[in-house]
């Protein structure tokens, strides 16, 4: 069914997109003088800035570090604020720390730190809403995730390329509709989640969606690593990446190792050809090989040659 923003009070709500910092855009214009918003996000206060106005929010940064705006990434402690801030008044509360905070405390802690949450906010004039991004996470996970926290899907366009802007002023606009999904079973919910994520071309093997630069943060690239690793890759040569700054250089680096990756499922996919064939010995240690990501236009060139000799 359709609602406007913002959603019914004393739940917790989830919305799925590609950059979850894309959805502070479609936040700002959502903002109501009459209803606090309460923003808590990694980002340092002066890069947040550049995408939502500080003045019109209340706001902390999820950091270990010494800062007057932090807030320590503990889940208890996290969980101890959220307690004091919902005991009275009333808002929505914009968790942008998903990602992070399963990274950091492990799957399922995070889904228990939401579950502790969702039953706290009973009875309060409180919303969570929790932005993530699908891709960086596994299906089975992103279906926990709706699960606990019914997804909210922006149906109206209002989200702009002028993301990169200092945000100086802030403008009305009329509140979009927004679609909310009930909560269904697991089995339900999984048979929604984006197929593209993740498709099986062999049993065991797995072709995953390409991640657009935008949404290329740490977080997600090290879920891909962890994903291609489960596979039996060897991804060493792009683990490093993950300290690269500049999204830039860490997409164009992702984006050549994920090359490797894609050629190395077609090659999986003929040497089971040729096991089929009867060439048991040649396809193991092809196979070997491709696991390597190493001399790939060598093990291709092999293949050809055995499939060939079949013919």
């Amino acid at each position: 069914m359709s609602a406007t923003w913002p959603p019914g009070s004393s739940r917790v709500y989830g919305i799925q997109l590609d950059d979850p910092r894309e959805g502070y855009v479609w936040l700002q214009q959502m903002i109501n003088p009459s209803r606090t918003v309460l923003v808590l996000s990694r980002l340092a206060p002066t890069r947040l800035s550049r995408w939502i106005n500080l003045k019109s929010i209340r706001f902390h940064w999820i950091t270990s570090r010494e800062d007057k705006y932090a807030l320590d990434p503990a889940l208890e402690k996290i969980n101890h604020f959220l307690n004091s801030t919902i005991s009275s008044e009333s808002g929505i509360i914009w968790l942008d720390a998903v990602e992070y905070l399963a990274d950091l405390h492990g799957f399922d802690s995070l889904i228990h730190f939401v579950q502790s949450i969702a039953d706290e906010l009973v009875d309060t004039n409180w919303t969570l809403v929790l932005p993530y991004s699908p891709l960086a996470f596994e299906s089975t996970e992103v279906a926990k995730i709706r699960r606990e926290a019914p997804n909210f899907a922006i149906i109206e366009d209002t989200i702009t390329d002028e993301i990169a802007v200092p945000i100086s002023s802030t403008e009305s606009t009329e509140d979009p509709t927004i679609v909310v999904e009930e909560t269904k079973g697991e089995g339900d919910i999984e048979e929604q989640i984006d197929d593209s994520i993740a498709i099986e071309v062999e049993p065991g093997f797995v072709v995953l969606s390409r991640i657009p630069e935008k949404s290329l943060s740490r977080a997600i690239l090290q879920r891909r690593l962890e994903q291609w690793k489960r596979m039996g890759f060897d991804v060493s040569e792009l683990e490093p990446v993950i300290l690269v700054d500049d999204r830039v250089i860490r997409y164009h680096r992702y984006f050549a190792f994920e090359e490797k990756v894609r050629r190395a499922t077609e090659c999986d996919r003929r040497i089971r050809e040729l096991e089929q064939l009867g060439f048991t010995t040649s396809a193991t240690k092809l196979h070997f090989r491709i696991m390597q990501l190493t001399g790939l236009d060598d093990v291709e060139s092999e293949i050809e040659k055995l499939l060939a000799e079949a013919r």
